[in-house]
């Protein structure tokens, strides 16, 4: 009966419930046992508390630094377009990308916060996928810089701004770091929702690089520029396929190039942030 009851205990402490102590009775070997277990398991729980304490602190930091750094970056990057608008001078482009590049990072830090604490949620719409994906490429000016093939009556329930996110992010990896032609295929998914398939003629998805490939700041290329991304948007593309109860997978194609396939069910639920 005490075994029993010690190998319920143990087997609760494996299972995450830090909380778990077992009775102590006696002086003999299983009192001493017991007692050796009810510390064991006192200390774990105190450095996991301790752990997630930090790592709440750490996202508050960078939450209430990035909302903090919002402010003067939108003006300064209002002013330094108008100063690059206005000049011919190479080193006030640069300032200006440079800029530019330091708000979109903020911006992917305060939507990374939200996911990390929680307050992310969707706001649903009937959104033809046709429509959506015109409206996404046509605002950044790629519409003749892939091809989109799918029905044009196609459509699915799900968060039209954090739709534009994901299609935005996955076509701009492509044409950034692939090579042409890039292909956007979409089409309805057998298993009730919508499939996205983001394809390039690029090197591909090193093999190392594959499962990794959505964590936050990773590059396939250690030598890029500063100014090709931030390293969040891949990240935050899953995200916000995920919230939907999405999938979003990466992988090579069998003749070379990356494809990115993204599936969204067409019954997602309203969340509230």
């Amino acid at each position: 009966m005490a075994c029993s009851v010690r190998c319920a205990a143990a087997s609760a402490l494996g299972e995450g419930d830090l909380t778990t102590r077992v009775e102590m009775r006696g002086s003999d070997e299983l009192a001493d046992l017991a007692r050796t277990f009810n510390h064991t398991a006192g200390a774990l729980e105190k450095t996991v508390t301790e752990l997630l304490a930090m790592e709440a602190a750490s996202r508050r930091f960078v939450a209430d630094v990035s909302h903090e750094l919002r402010t003067p970056l939108t003006s300064m990057i209002a002013m330094t377009g108008v100063m690059a608008d206005e000049g011919d001078g190479e080193a006030v482009r640069l300032v200006a990308q440079e800029t530019r590049r330091l708000g979109q990072l903020v911006d992917h830090l305060i939507e990374i916060s939200r996911f990390d604490a929680g307050a992310a949620g969707l706001v649903l719409d009937d959104v033809n996928i046709a429509t959506a994906i015109t409206a996404t490429l046509k605002a950044r000016g790629w519409q003749t810089e892939l091809t989109v093939e799918g029905p044009a009556d196609l459509f699915v329930r799900l968060d039209p701004r954090r739709f534009d996110v994901i299609i935005a992010n996955l076509v701009g990896n492509a044409l950034k770091h692939g090579r042409p032609p890039v292909s956007l295929r979409y089409e309805p998914a057998d298993t009730d929702g919508v499939r996205v398939v983001v394809t390039d003629n690029g090197p591909g998805i090193p093999d190392d690089l594959i499962e990794a490939v959505f964590d936050r700041f990773v590059k396939a290329e250690a030598a890029r520029s500063r100014s090709e991304g931030s390293g969040l948007g891949l990240s935050i593309a899953k995200e916000n396929a995920v919230l939907h109860g999405g999938t979003l997978e990466a992988d090579n194609g069998p003749g070379g190039g990356a494809v990115f396939t993204l599936w969204l069910p067409t019954g997602s639920e309203e969340t509230s942030p």
